[in-house]
C-alpha cells in the first residue's frame, strides 16, 4: 500500500457518508470535524465508532502511529460530528489506559465493539451537545 492511500481511502469514505449511500455506513462510521490544535488546519475524518447515549466512543488503535487523537488530549476540544445525516456540536476528549473513567468507557465501548488487541491505543469519548 503506498503512503497515500489511506488519505485516499478516507476520502472515499467521506464520499459516500456523504451522499445519498450513507446508510451503508452511518450505523458505524461517522465524520468527525475539527480544527487542528497545533496546525489550525480543518480536517474531516471518517472513524468507527459506538453510541452510548449521548456518546460516541472511538477507538484509536495502534496510537503511537496517528496524530489525530492528540488534538483531544487534556481537557479535549470542540468539534462537528456527523452521524447520518444529523450534524452535532460536541466535545471530545481521549482518554489511555490508566486514566480516571478509562476502565468504565473501555466497558462501554466493549459492549458495542470488539475490545482493543494492542495495548497502545485510546479511546475518544465524544459527547454530543445538542441531543
Amino acid at each position: 500500500m503506498t503512503a497515500g492511500a489511506p488519505a485516499r481511502s478516507g476520502n472515499l469514505v467521506l464520499r459516500i457518508l456523504d451522499s445519498p449511500l450513507h446508510a451503508l455506513l452511518s450505523g458505524h462510521i461517522c465524520k468527525l470535524e475539527y480544527t487542528g490544535a497545533v496546525t489550525g488546519v480543518h480536517r474531516s475524518l471518517p472513524v468507527e465508532y459506538a453510541a452510548d447515549g449521548d456518546r460516541l466512543l472511538v477507538l484509536a488503535a495502534r496510537a503511537a502511529s496517528k496524530r489525530w487523537w492528540r488534538n483531544f488530549t487534556g481537557a479535549g476540544r470542540t468539534l462537528t460530528v456527523t452521524v447520518g445525516r444529523r450534524v452535532h456540536d460536541a466535545h471530545a476528549v481521549a482518554i489511555a489506559p490508566g486514566d480516571p473513567g478509562y476502565a468504565l468507557q473501555l466497558a462501554s465501548y466493549k459492549r458495542h465493539r470488539k475490545a482493543p488487541q494492542d495495548p497502545d491505543h485510546r479511546l475518544v469519548v465524544i459527547r454530543l451537545l445538542d441531543t
